[in-house]
């Protein structure tokens, strides 16, 4: 008994060592990661005063994200999100106001970026985080349409880039397309044993390494099959750290997705 005891608090605390120096890998991780966009992005944004809490969705997220916020433009805000693991999970470029609101019709009128910033923000990331290879597509090309929006999404080797586009009127050329948000989503690995697994809705979960994960659609097998204790590899775009759960894909498919 006394035997038992001993080799329990042994593994207790070898993984309580484990945890603290995963932590301590995260946060220095992150701090590295503040200082390289500091001298990339320039100003950290300063909240006007008295604005409400900031936006995030009750029924995805466990509260607001680490996340860190940069000034870029008159009406838009760069926004770092952190992963687990302290790195970027994504670089989001978006109107000032959903910072609040999350509802597009409290942006002001006009509000877009310029046609060149997507590149520019692209080179900025790759800077901070490499993207790998990948190529842009210029919207209206392979864009998913919609009435008037334009959905577009380029796959680079380690990072999704997806950017939001408008169509002032209904004449097809290239000067009534506007650009109104960038979302880059890096791919992260995530590999480990199954520690328990849930049904929500038509979708069976994993958690590995504390986080819980499913597919894109229900019915893929390493998700409906894999049982606890099963040794699992995935791969998941732009999950952050305060995620109730990441959208994954089996690590061997070369395919991404977004959140």
């Amino acid at each position: 008994m006394r035997r038992t005891i001993i080799v329990s608090a042994v593994i207790i605390t070898a993984l309580s060592i484990y945890v603290f120096a995963g932590e301590i890998t995260s946060e220095r991780r992150k701090a590295e990661t503040l200082a390289k966009a500091d001298n990339i992005l320039g100003h950290r944004y300063n909240p006007p005063a008295g604005k409400p809490n900031r936006f995030y969705d009750e029924q995805t997220e466990t509260g607001p994200p680490d996340a860190v916020i940069y000034s870029y433009t008159a009406n838009y805000v760069v926004e770092l999100i952190f992963a687990p693991d302290g790195s970027v999970a994504r670089v989001e470029i978006h109107p000032e106001a959903l910072l609040y609101s999350g509802n597009w019709s409290s942006v002001p009128a006009g509000a877009e970026l310029s046609r060149a910033a997507l590149q520019s923000v692209v080179e900025s990331a790759n800077a901070l985080q490499p993207l790998g290879q990948g190529r842009i597509k210029e919207a209206p090309n392979g864009c998913f349409q919609s009435g008037q929006n334009l959905y577009c999404s380029d796959t680079y080797e380690r990072a999704v880039v997806g950017h939001f586009h408008q169509e002032k009127s209904n004449k097809k050329e290239m000067a009534n397309i506007v650009l109104r948000e960038i979302s880059i989503s890096y791919r992260q690995s995530v590999s480990g044993v199954v520690e328990d697994v849930r049904i929500e809705g038509s979708q069976r979960q994993l958690k590995v390494a504390g986080y819980w994960y499913h597919g894109e659609k229900p019915g893929i097998a390493i998700f409906s099959d894999s049982a606890i204790g099963a040794v699992v590899q995935l791969a998941t775009f732009g999950c952050a750290a305060n995620e109730k759960v990441c959208i994954a894909i089996p690590e061997e498919s070369k395919s991404g997705t977004t959140k």
